[in-house]
């Protein structure tokens, strides 16, 4: 059945245009009209912003930008892999290696202060969400494809949850239930239709506009609250409440080093006091701890959903989940107060059956957390085919074409296997992203079904003043699939807020977007050089929660738990989306040569130069494309490229060489064969076109 969640959704908001009162001054950053919007009420003010009608232009978006696009008789609800398929186009079960990635949290990617009031509210004065919404992120789909993306990575779109919450929206890796759409991400513009339909309406504009959608899921921790609670305590660790002040990773005495649990250090971990102590807090499950207790909060939850069953479990049992932590013996953090992990075995792990009694309830210990490693003989099953199907019920109910899974690497193997054989059951090309920070995972990664890593980039790229950018080609080009091409990821700090600032941001997303073996991304709010990190997870700055001025009414907060917005009206924000634009418009002209196969590095005496291409070979004639960058931030530098050494035997006279781009303005080059002198800027680049 064809679906046309689109539709309706248009015809929805232009039912409404005419009921928004002219005086109310609703606003929007200016860069989000790529289309022209034309109203009446349309006002541009000096600070960046303009003033609409909200349902007028979310509704021009839609009509103008998106739906003239679609072609009939298409069922935009399925993969984009598929929906070639059925257009007999040939599906490329590997897209993601030639996609450009786009990554965003939707909450804060379509975000604004619409009403100026300078707060981030879930109903402004207008009765509308400031905060972002699936209707309103459709609106900003055309500024997506205008940058060259062709697919987004979205941070987790499920209902999480609020009782333990971090900051002042929650963490939405705090997963309430797997199955259940975020509320916040309802808008009510579209009042008519449910959370689903609108973001069917999400998925059905993406892949008219050929964009792919790729989303985040958790199949290792849950929410402290689990909607599982009701029906399955017993997939949960338990302790007494009054024993949650003291409780957290054991601090070891007898082993010192930061490390993992392993078979050589087992025994001596379940020897040390610390763990003893911390074993015994863990009690049995609610419905064993205090059946009769149990039955009457089931039944009472059951006959009024209102009832909040986790906080009877509190109040009357006395029993919570236990938080998670670290599987890092010795790690500093603190637990992880917002969620729990999921209990994937109904016994002890083998290794370590034999250090606890027999009586012992089901623990959290750095052994059980690693169920990759430490498995029992009793696999949860039921709960198993839960996990393994959260991809297939958003494949099948929405179409989704990739899923990241967060600890994948955690699950036990059978697990892991189970996952990536039911959404490939669905849809072959469906793409599975490992998230795996070190490039040495990147044979593990391939055998185990993903298609490509998050890689660490994002780590090496900033430290680009120490020389070491020239050794990433070498490291690229020995990986069995790609990664992240990113000077920043949701989990890092911001590229503007690097050594070279803003100079080093755009340095970086030109280069991203021609390195060998990788996948560009960028992440929401790079391209307004955003500083304000989203979460502090890795490799944190001194200071890193407030890079924003005092004055700035989104200081010190973190787009990961609370209500934050990108700041679209930033100075200078037009020229880096407009860098975007123009190296992803010449990485698309030029990808099906960009290969492995067809890169090759022209040799140059020094750390900070960069020189390397790929051959564009057709039947006809032998071109190259040649990528010249200073990752220098102190020196400019006059560099002589020998072609020859390069292997460009064949590039003399009646060759010609334009520079096709240069970041720093700059185009002029001398060229006499075979040396090639180009004049590079601090932190430049410039790629040429050997015709």
């Amino acid at each position: 059945m064809l679906e046309n969640s689109l539709k309706k959704v248009a015809q929805i908001l232009y039912s409404k245009v005419s009921s928004w009162n002219e005086k109310n001054d609703y606003r929007i950053p200016k860069l989000w009209d790529t289309f022209g919007y034309k109203g009446k009420e349309k006002r541009e003010h000096g600070n960046g912003t303009i003033s609409v009608n909200p349902y007028n232009f979310y509704y021009q978006s839609i009509t103008e930008a998106i739906l003239p696009l679609a072609d009939e008789g298409i069922n935009y609800l399925q993969s984009l892999s598929q929906i070639k398929k059925d257009k007999s186009s040939l599906s490329n079960s590997e897209w993601i290696k030639k996609s450009s990635v786009y990554g965003m949290q939707i909450r804060t990617f379509s975000a604004w202060d619409h009403d100026g009031d300078k707060k981030l509210e879930l109903e402004n004065s207008f009765g509308l969400k400031d905060t972002g919404t699936f209707i309103k992120t459709i609106a900003l789909l055309p500024l997506i494809k205008k940058m060259g993306f062709d697919a987004i990575y979205t941070l987790p779109i499920t209902k999480n949850s609020t009782r333990y919450k971090k900051g002042e929206m929650g963490s939405p890796y705090a997963v309430k239930n797997f199955f259940e759409l975020d509320p916040v991400l309802y808008d009510p513009m579209a009042d008519d239709l449910s959370i689903d339909e609108q973001f069917k309406a999400l998925i059905e504009a993406c892949h008219i506009l050929g964009i792919r959608f790729i989303i985040d899921i958790i199949p290792r921790t849950s929410a402290r609250d689990s909607d599982f609670i009701l029906e399955h305590p017993d997939w949960f660790y338990w302790i007494k409440i009054e024993d949650l002040r003291d409780y957290g990773p054991p601090k070891l005495t007898l082993i010192k080093e930061f490390t993992k649990a392993n078979e050589d250090n087992i025994e001596l971990i379940y020897k040390d006091p610390a763990v003893q102590k911390h074993i015994k807090k863990f009690v049995p499950s609610p419905d064993r701890f205090a059946p009769q207790k149990w039955q009457s909060i089931k039944e009472r939850c059951e006959k009024d959903k209102n009832l909040d069953f986790f906080e009877l479990i509190e109040k009357e049992i006395g029993l919570t989940t236990a938080p998670a932590f670290s599987d890092c013996l010795n790690d500093p953090q603190p637990p992880w107060t917002d969620v729990t992990y999921l209990r994937l075995y109904l016994d002890h792990p083998v290794q370590s059956a034999k250090y606890v009694e027999e009586d012992q309830p089901p623990y959290i210990l750095f052994d059980i957390i690693r169920g990759n490693i430490f498995k029992g003989k009793k696999p949860n099953k039921e709960l198993w085919e839960k996990i393994a199907n959260i991809i297939v019920h958003y494949q099948k109910n929405f179409g989704i074409d990739g899923a990241r899974i967060d600890m994948g690497h955690a699950l036990p193997k059978e697990l892991e296997d189970m996952i990536i054989s039911n959404a490939r059951k669905v849809d072959p090309q469906f793409c599975f992203i490992a998230e795996e920070l070190s490039m040495v995972a990147h044979k593990k990664a391939k055998e185990s079904g993903y298609d490509m890593i998050i890689g660490d980039l994002w780590a090496r790229e900033p430290r680009y003043y120490q020389g070491t950018l020239k050794k990433v080609l070498d490291i690229l080009l020995q990986l069995e699939v790609p990664v992240f091409a990113a000077c920043e990821i949701p989990d890092s700090p911001r590229a503007a807020s690097r050594l070279g600032k803003r100079e080093f941001s755009r340095f970086a997303t030109a280069l991203n977007f021609f390195l060998p073996n990788s996948v560009p991304f960028v992440t929401c709010g790079q391209e307004v050089y955003e500083v304000q990190p989203m979460n502090l997870g890795l490799d944190p700055q001194p200071e890193s929660k407030y890079m924003l001025p005092k004055s700035d009414p989104l200081y010190g907060k973190l787009a990961f738990f609370d209500k934050y917005a990108l700041h679209w009206t930033n100075e200078g924000a037009d020229e880096m989306i407009a860098l975007i634009e123009e190296v992803a418009r010449i990485r698309k002209e030029y990808l099906d040569f960009m290969s492995k196969e067809n890169f090759f590095k022209i040799p140059y005496n020094s750390k900070f130069v960069l020189a390397f291409g790929y051959k564009l070979f057709s039947e006809h004639e032998q071109q190259y494309l040649i990528l010249v960058a200073n990752a220098d931030i102190l020196r400019k530098r006059k560099v002589s490229l020998n072609l020859m050494k390069a292997g460009l035997f064949d590039v003399g006279k009646g060759r010609q060489i334009d520079c096709i781009y240069s970041l720093k303005g700059n185009k002029e080059y001398m060229y006499d064969f075979p040396q090639l002198t180009i004049e590079m800027e601090t932190l430049d680049i410039k790629i040429l076109k050997v015709k």
